[in-house]
Formats: C-alpha cells, sequence, structure tokens
C-alpha cells in the first residue's frame, strides 16, 4: 500500500510539474530561455540574477532562482563573427522543499555578421545540462502523522523510495534572428531543450522520459528619441501537453538626456492562464533592477494566489560592434 502511495506521488511529481521552471520576467534568466541569447547584449559580458516566489501566500511557496553570465571573447581574429560562452545556475524547490531541483547550463554561441555595420546578425549555440534532482519524503506530511487534529513529526509517514535522488546530462540548441537599424531592433528565436530524452524517476517501476521542450521568441524595440523606447516582446512555449504564450510591453523613460536613470513600466499577458504581469524596473549606468507581481483569475481554496518575482541585471556596454539590442 505504501509503496502505491509513492508511486502515485512519484507521478505527480514528474507528470503533473513536466514543465521546466518558468519565470515571468525571462529576460533576466536567457540561458534558460534559449541559448542563443548566449551574447545577444551590449558589452562585453553580462550577469543575471532571477528570483521567484510562487504562490506565496498559499503554505509553502514554490522557489526557483537563477544565476546566469556571459562573456563574449576578443574579437581580434573575427572580422565577420563573434564567439561568447555561458553558464547558468538553478534552483528549484516544490513541495514543500521535499523536491528540489539543481541545473547546472554550460553553453557557447556564435553570432555571423552579414553586412559591415552589423546590422544583421545570426546566432547559433549548443548548450549541455547537468540537472540533480533529490526527493526527501521526511519532508512530507500525511494524515497518519496527525492525531487528535495534531501534527506529529515524529510518527513516519510511511513511504519509501528506491531512490531519492536522480541526475543527468541533458543537450539543448538555440538559434536567434537579430536586426539593429537606427530606430529600431529586432529579434527572433528558436530553441529546443532535452534533445536526449533523458529518464527521470525515483521509482524502479515507474519511468518517465522529460518532454521535449520547444520554444520561440520575439522581441521588438522602438527608439522613438534619447528619451523613450519601446519594447514589446513575448514567448511561445510548448513541452508535452503544456503550451504557454506570453506576450507585453515595456515603456522605458529617461527624464534628461544626460541622465544615467532610465524608469521601466510595462504589463505582460499570460493567454492561456488569463494572467498578467505588472513590471516595474529601472536602469543605472550598467545595472538593471525589476519587479513584478502576477494577477491570476485562478483562486485555490477561494484564496488570490501571490507570485512576485525580482531581477538584477548588469551588463558591459564597452564593446561597440555588437550594439542595439533588444533589453526585453
Amino acid at each position: 500500500m505504501k509503496k502505491l502511495i509513492f508511486i502515485i506521488f512519484s507521478m505527480v511529481c514528474i507528470e503533473v510539474p513536466a514543465q521546466d521552471p518558468k519565470f515571468s520576467q525571462y529576460f533576466a534568466s536567457p540561458l534558460t530561455l534559449n541559448p542563443a541569447l548566449i551574447g545577444y547584449f551590449d558589452g562585453y559580458y553580462r550577469l543575471a540574477l532571477n528570483t521567484r516566489r510562487q504562490w506565496a501566500n498559499v503554505g509553502d511557496p514554490y522557489s526557483t532562482t537563477s544565476i546566469s553570465g556571459e562573456y563574449k571573447f576578443n574579437d581580434e581574429y573575427y572580422y565577420d563573427g563573434i564567439f561568447s560562452v555561458g553558464a547558468n545556475l538553478l534552483f528549484d524547490e516544490s513541495f514543500n522543499k521535499a523536491l528540489k531541483t539543481n541545473v547546472v547550463n554550460i553553453g557557447f554561441s556564435y553570432y555571423r555578421f552579414f553586412d559591415a555595420d552589423h546590422k544583421v546578425k545570426f546566432g547559433l549555440a549548443p548548450q549541455i545540462s547537468y540537472v540533480a534532482k533529490s526527493l526527501d519524503l521526511n519532508a512530507l506530511t500525511f494524515a497518519s502523522q496527525f492525531v487528535d487534529g495534531v501534527f506529529d513529526p515524529s510518527r513516519p509517514n510511511y513511504l519509501e523510495s528506491d531512490r531519492n535522488g536522480v541526475s543527468y546530462l541533458d543537450v539543448n540548441i538555440g538559434t536567434n534572428l537579430a536586426l539593429a537599424f537606427e530606430n529600431f531592433n529586432l529579434a527572433v528565436g528558436y530553441s529546443l531543450f532535452h534533445l536526449t530524452s533523458p529518464q527521470e524517476s525515483f521509482e524502479d517501476h515507474y519511468l518517465s522520459k522529460v518532454p521535449l521542450r520547444q520554444t520561440a521568441t520575439l522581441s521588438f524595440q522602438y527608439l522613438s528619441n534619447d528619451l523613450i523606447d519601446v519594447n514589446v516582446s513575448g514567448h511561445y512555449m510548448k513541452q508535452r501537453k503544456n503550451d504557454d504564450t506570453i506576450l507585453g510591453t515595456v515603456f522605458g523613460f529617461k527624464p534628461t538626456y544626460d541622465s544615467k536613470l532610465k524608469l521601466n513600466l510595462g504589463l505582460w499577458h499570460k493567454f492561456n492562464e488569463n494572467s498578467f504581469f505588472p513590471y516595474f524596473g529601472f536602469d543605472i549606468s550598467n545595472y538593471s533592477f525589476g519587479i513584478n507581481h502576477t494577477l491570476s483569475s485562478n483562486k485555490i481554496n477561494k484564496i488570490q494566489p501571490k507570485t512576485f518575482e525580482l531581477s538584477f541585471i548588469m551588463r558591459d556596454k564597452r564593446y561597440t560592434k555588437f550594439k542595439n539590442t533588444c533589453k526585453f
């Protein structure tokens, strides 16, 4: 009986959250969205941090954090293109921290320039991932641990598994076509994750393959003048039977022409969940900060779940041959 309970729980752990961790501020976790976004930024290097607390007011929240860094190699010998390398660390906790996922992504990109001014460029990027998942059954609670309505952590939950951890290597790939002109920039990307279809399970009698994830991205930036810019971005993500479509706009405002401060106000809409992501951020010199709160029409036990997300990005802007990239 307890084996059956655990198998059911394993199916819930794997099948229900069969999607990869996601971010509302996906631009602050570029390597988990599309490996070809490695190197797609103004400057020599970029550091990004994004942390998400999902359902923060409903029980123990889901928590996801992404940390990434990228660097462009010196282009002294590359007249028609540029190589970049990037690494990402992803930490995810769910089910009262019983299920933990740690991911290391390492990849490189090559962008080919198709004109002398580098206005048209195409990027291709492979990526290798190492995934480690752990399951702590002691962090789970069941009815057998409640006595007269009082929770007793010393009582067993009668669960056991064949293993408490799984790990595997995986391969991802991405492409990105970017256009940069005087008043507007455009980028269109496509990526595939989990090309090796790895298996992950905590139970020998139940094996599940990680489903392929396809992601299409679109970014557009219009520069009306040195004080105002308009950014339209979105992506479509499909993994097994789960489809996500997100589209939104961010307006950037500078108070004066010489100011190093820029305010960013925006809103995204997630169509499949009918939810909205109001966004507020600001740039100071090479640093960007952002925060958003999810407004969802779905309720859990008459409670409106709250999801928050914070981001920080640092860009070096000295590299002059790869300019005018879309920021969102």
